[in-house]
């Protein structure tokens, strides 16, 4: 696991103390698990619409899914 800081805007800030107290979690957690949701959430939607288009593309031999995957993923 690894450190990091980032900034909250009141409102967020005041939400999560309130979600903190609810569920008896540290703020730091309910970060965490909401990221780890909503990015797997996100991964698998784009993995998932390429798998469906599987065929779209037969007609085009020079179309590399990798390099589309790259640029989805914003590693380009």
């Amino acid at each position: 696991m690894r450190r990091t800081q980032i900034y909250l805007d009141d409102e967020i800030y005041e939400i999560l103390k309130k979600e903190s107290l609810i569920l008896g979690k540290s703020t730091s957690q309910i970060i965490r698990e909401n990221l780890k949701k909503n990015l797997v959430n996100k991964s698998n939607k784009i993995s998932n619409a390429i798998d469906d288009s599987k065929g779209a593309w037969k007609d085009k031999p020079d179309f590399k899914i990798n390099d589309f995957k790259r640029i989805i993923n914003g590693e380009d």
